[in-house]
């Protein structure tokens, strides 16, 4: 299944910050929904909000990686009806 980009919701993950404690952030729009030490955490993060945001709205909602050499890459992070997966949230 193909994401609308009008039909969805989107999380960034733009690359590292490498001068800070936490590098890695996950945003929804302009909104900080979290920042990692690392960037296994910060997908776990960016997966979890994105299965709880797409059950809540009921909308599709992909991911957008920043990967420094190509721009960004686009991937599915739920979509309504999939395969239902739920990764564990990242402890405070």
């Amino acid at each position: 299944m193909t994401i609308s980009p009008n039909h969805c919701e989107t999380l960034y993950l733009p690359l590292a910050q490498p001068n800070r404690a936490f590098a890695w952030e996950v945003f929804h729009g302009s909104h900080r929904m979290g920042a990692f030490s690392s960037q296994d955490e910060c997908f776990r993060h960016a997966l979890y909000l994105a299965g709880c945001i797409g059950r809540q709205k009921n909308r599709p909602v992909r991911l957008k990686i920043e990967d420094g050499v190509e721009g960004w890459t686009t991937i599915e992070g739920y979509v309504p009806g999939g395969p239902v997966c739920r990764p564990m949230p990242v402890s405070a």
